[in-house]
């Protein structure tokens, strides 16, 4: 059993309440790769339980600097698309938007600009892309990452269609939130091959058995499906 001895630790802290309430294919998951629930999944699984334990609600608080991360990424995101507009929307407006100041928000967005270009210069073993790519990922990376976002809000829609499916999306949310543009490029592309895939093994099976994502959820990966497929 799985014991939370530090509570600055959100690794332990993931997988004590994975293993504790994950179901499914979340389940099935953890017990054959050891692919643990996300941060905000594993959260809201410990605010469901009408009588959660002392160590899952101390592995709650250990979880939630990994979840601000997350979110912390998808506010740079937003930011991303929202000054990558043709006609820009201010800083003063995105600092009212964060609660913080026009200055404030600005150098939040800048340090997560360095802070991704850092990991992504410790990490040699990802390799570098070719120079078209990453002419490609300089005028595209934003637009990427807010197609991905988008359709990493049918998370739990995406893992439900196979094992195979289901260890390409849970890898890919830890490249969405830890490396760089290029990785997140590879690793959509690992999705979308992973759900074609498992359209094409689904073509002979009786139609009941031949659904795959909800129309919202299909019509968000279509749309990144073409935009990576543009990629060089």
């Amino acid at each position: 059993m799985f014991e939370v001895t530090d509570p600055a630790d959100p690794d332990t802290a993931a997988r004590l309440l994975t293993a504790r309430y994950a179901t499914g294919a979340d389940r099935e998951m953890w017990e054959r790769e050891g692919v643990t629930l996300p941060p905000e999944q594993a959260v809201l699984a410990v605010l469901a339980d009408p009588a959660p334990s002392a160590d899952a609600l101390v592995a709650l608080v250990a979880l939630v600097p990994r979840g601000r991360e997350v979110w912390d990424l998808y506010e740079y995101i937003g930011m991303s698309l929202a000054r990558g507009r043709d006609k820009p929307v201010p800083w003063e407006t995105l600092g009212r938007a964060s609660g913080t100041s026009k200055q404030a928000a600005q150098q939040r967005f800048e340090r997560r600009q360095r802070d991704g270009a850092r990991l992504e210069a410790r990490r040699p073993e990802y390799g570098r892309p070719r120079a078209t790519t990453r002419e490609w990922l300089d005028e595209h990376a934003n637009q990427l990452r807010g197609l991905v976002a988008v359709l990493t809000c049918h998370h739990s829609e995406l893992i439900a269609l196979s094992p195979v499916v289901a260890v390409a999306v849970h890898e890919f949310g830890a490249i969405h939130y830890m490396y760089g543009d290029a990785d997140v490029l590879a690793g959509a592309r690992r999705v979308v091959a992973a759900i074609r895939a498992e359209e094409q093994e689904r073509t002979g099976r009786p139609s009941w058995d031949q659904y795959l994502l909800s129309a919202r959820a299909w019509a968000a990966f279509e749309r990144l499906e073409e935009f990576i497929a543009a990629a060089p």
